[in-house]
């Protein structure tokens, strides 16, 4: 009988960008990059795995789905809902039927929108975002309520909501009053993504990727990261010191696009760490999620 050999012993990942049969192997460690993979982990010595699978908890319609600590937060139909840890669930108000939700969570508090309604999430009940009576400095500002937009963030103690090819931003540490003649940054095309790091903004628009570096809306320097879009709903926080070398604290951000997984840091650090190896296809919408050192991103058409 023949000795057995061991030829296939890890891999790098997938590979679809270059011919199958032109995909390199390296025969003193057998690992090599994968055509394709489905239902795999791959753990950082390269060995391969079935993924755990999933269990359906909660047979329902559901998207748009916020972690708020103790509860979840989602949408079913025409409802915003609340999840509870046991997985009992229910409404708590009515919105546009199947419109997506953003939401930011500050002090305990969840402020929601999606392009056609706003709210307040506060002990699990819905109230309104509105503005009051101006109190502070005297000023030649005429302050009103916070513009419907379908994206939201909270950077260095404002609220900015993007709306269609604008950025709305509050006044700093009152979030319901807004200067709508000039409180706004204005893009060439739609919003994408708004998302905060410690010393600036992540926005994209549907044709690029900038980085507005700055503690003020007025003073941002914009650094031009990508030539290409984020895919709206992908971009997840993750823990800065997982990145790169380590040197990086704080948190960073990773998200989906039709060029690869983009990881996006303070400073305007920018990277695509799949570009040389995936082939992803175009999609309007996504969602991401990080868990155990794995970003897991779904897009959808």
């Amino acid at each position: 009988m023949g000795r057995l050999i061991n030829i296939f012993k890890g891999s790098t990942g997938i590979n679809n960008k270059i011919d199958p049969v032109r995909l390199k192997f390296d025969p003193k460690t057998g690992i090599q990059d994968m055509a394709s993979g489905v239902n795999i982990n791959i753990d950082p010595t390269g060995r391969i795995s079935r993924s755990k699978g999933y269990e359906i908890v909660l047979e329902k319609n559901a998207h748009s789905i916020f972690s708020c600590g103790d509860y979840c937060l989602f949408v079913s139909g025409d409802a915003l809902c609340v999840l509870e840890s046991g997985f009992s669930w229910a409404a708590i108000r009515n919105i546009t039927i199947d419109a997506r939700m953003n939401y930011v969570l500050v002090a305990g508090d969840v402020y929601y929108m999606n392009g056609y309604e706003k709210g307040i999430v506060r002990d699990k009940k819905s109230y309104d975002w509105t503005g009051s009576s101006y109190v502070g400095p005297t000023t030649t500002k005429a302050f009103s309520d916070p513009p419907i937009g379908h994206l939201l963030e909270i950077y260095n103690g404002r609220m900015y909501i993007a709306q269609d090819k604008k950025i709305w931003y509050s006044d700093r540490l009152s979030y319901a009053w807004y200067d709508l003649s000039g409180g706004y940054l204005e893009f060439s095309d739609r919003i994408t993504m708004l998302k905060a790091v410690k010393d600036g903004l992540f926005i994209s628009t549907e044709k690029t990727t900038f980085f507005e570096s700055g503690a003020l809306p007025q003073e941002f320097k914009e650094i031009r990261v990508a030539d290409y879009p984020a895919t709206e709903g992908t971009v997840v926080e993750v823990n800065a010191s997982r990145i790169g070398n380590g040197e990086m604290t704080g948190l960073a951000l990773m998200w989906g696009s039709e060029k690869g997984i983009c990881i996006g840091g303070p400073g305007g650090y920018f990277m695509n760490i799949t570009e040389r190896k995936l082939d992803y296809p175009s999609a309007r919408y996504g969602a991401g999620l990080y868990r155990d050192g794995k970003y897991i991103c779904v897009l959808r058409p």
